[in-house]
């Protein structure tokens, strides 16, 4: 008769392995080891998750179950919308850190700029049908920095990879990186967010996918053996970095949930007024809208972190957004003129060809300049020159503050300038890409509906094809 040595490892070791660790322990099948290599693989998987079950269902042993821990599981259930809020000791570990004292200036400033961040995500992601709680994930990447750049060069609130933006149709140039644009960014992510959902069918999994990718995600799965696992089961197969990230993604949910149980107040920020989203459809000088708004320029870009340049480029075909504060002593005829005012093609050439194309009401001359010079430089007549400044034809203009622009022609031309955008191209042709639905391409154009994408393109349901070419109606 066969002698049989039976192998018994205590579970805790077990549990604390890596995969190929565990994996390492099986070997070949001989008269010391009779079990077959797939079933003790299966034990050891077995025993894994019993120990993550353990976990997801709150059960703590009774030396760390406190009142504490008691607390904040009812608080979990009460805030627990669609994304599952699991509580056990990584998670413990992260909630005791955010809602300690030396991290309390910290989640006070997160706290501050929430005020301004959240409701841009909170409009997104209703528009988009998400969740509400993907908001935290933005603070978990970032901080809410729009200007933090990872190790691995991810940039801004939503922490994209360069090919990864482009795949989103983030714009990233010499004058602006969408990737810190608060509104292009979450809609960049809700479209990824929408995916990873469909694919994994487990939100936990989907936010976990931000942090490591979707493949790593597919082949953790494939790696584990099981169908349709959820996060905490297919936790030992992910990276170390994604075992902790969805940990943390729910601490933060909760200690910013319960900031004012623990003491944590939001910190003033910049932004401390309300603000309007605008679509640019002409080049325009942020110079002068702060000053219109009255407000420092540094201030305005506060605002509006993807911008590289003073200066924004837009059209028509391309339009900007423009994050506006809507201070209370802001001059709106100075605001009008300076959002209407088409600047010449020439402009990026430098300083003194922007100064050039502003086309201000009043312009000080230079030493060496003359009536004609300064009327070829803003296009308007001599003689309008000299009637609007009561000069004659000897007069000397070094130094002298010049009307070269009346006001009701300003407005005539900026008229003129916005009734020839809006009618030049009432339609265009949006080519669909993978992972497109008919929300998220109406939210890319202002004014346009998803109704009025449908009926417009004959759709009679919502499917959408890659490739299929939409006309879309622009405002």
């Amino acid at each position: 008769m066969k002698k049989i040595h039976l192998w018994v490892v205590p579970f805790c070791a077990l549990s604390m392995m890596q995969p190929t660790q565990a994996q390492d322990m099986a070997s070949p099948e001989t008269e010391e080891f009779p079990l077959h290599l797939k079933e003790l693989a299966s034990i050891q998987r077995e025993a894994i998750f019993s120990g993550i079950d353990s976990l997801k269902k709150l059960s703590y042993a009774d030396a760390i179950h406190t009142a504490e821990d008691s607390l904040i599981f009812q608080r979990m259930r009460k805030i627990q919308k669609t994304i599952p809020l699991a509580f056990n000791e990584r998670i413990k570990f992260y909630i005791d850190k955010y809602i300690s004292r030396n991290y309390n200036p910290y989640m006070s400033k997160l706290r501050g700029l929430s005020q301004h961040y959240f409701p841009i995500y909170e409009e997104i992601l209703s528009d988009s049908e998400l969740p509400d709680e993907i908001k935290y994930i933005s603070v978990v990447e970032s901080s809410l920095d729009p200007h933090l750049v990872s190790r691995s060069g991810a940039v801004g609130l939503w922490q994209f990879m360069y090919p990864t933006a482009k795949g989103y149709d983030l714009t990233m140039d010499s004058y602006i990186d969408e990737r810190k644009d608060p509104y292009a960014a979450c809609y960049a992510a809700s479209r990824y967010f929408k995916e990873a959902y469909d694919e994994f069918n487990d939100w936990l999994l989907a936010l976990a996918s931000y942090n490591c990718g979707r493949g790593a995600v597919r082949r953790a799965i494939e790696r584990s053996g099981l169908d349709h696992p959820d996060f905490w089961q297919l936790s030992p197969y992910l990276p170390e970095e994604t075992r902790n990230y969805v940990p943390k993604f729910i601490a933060m949910t909760y200690a910013m949930k319960h900031a004012d149980e623990y003491g944590i107040d939001g910190t003033s920020t910049e932004f401390e007024w309300s603000s309007t989203p605008i679509m640019l459809q002409n080049n325009v000088d942020l110079n002068r809208i702060a000053e219109a708004i009255h407000v420092p320029i540094s201030t305005l870009k506060k605002f509006n972190p993807s911008f590289k340049r003073n200066v924004v480029v837009a059209s028509v075909e391309k339009p900007k957004r423009l994050l506006l504060p809507e201070t209370l002593d802001k001059n709106d005829s100075l605001l009008y003129a300076a959002l209407n005012n088409t600047l010449s093609p020439g402009f990026a050439a430098g300083p003194s060809e922007l100064l050039a194309s502003k086309t201000p009401s009043r312009y000080t001359a230079r030493h060496g300049e003359s009536l004609a010079s300064v009327s070829r430089k803003f296009g308007v007549s001599v003689q309008d020159l000299k009637a609007w400044n009561g000069l004659s034809a000897n007069s000397r203009i070094a130094g002298r503050s010049l009307i070269v622009q009346k006001e009701e022609r300003l407005a005539s031309r900026n008229s003129a300038t916005a009734a020839k955008a809006r009618s030049a191209s009432v339609y265009t042709t949006y080519t669909v890409r993978k992972g497109d639905t008919l929300s998220h391409i109406a939210n890319r154009f202002k004014g346009s509906t998803v109704n009025q994408i449908k009926t417009d393109n004959n759709l009679q349901g919502s499917a959408l094809k890659i490739g299929q070419k939409l006309k879309i109606k622009k405002s």
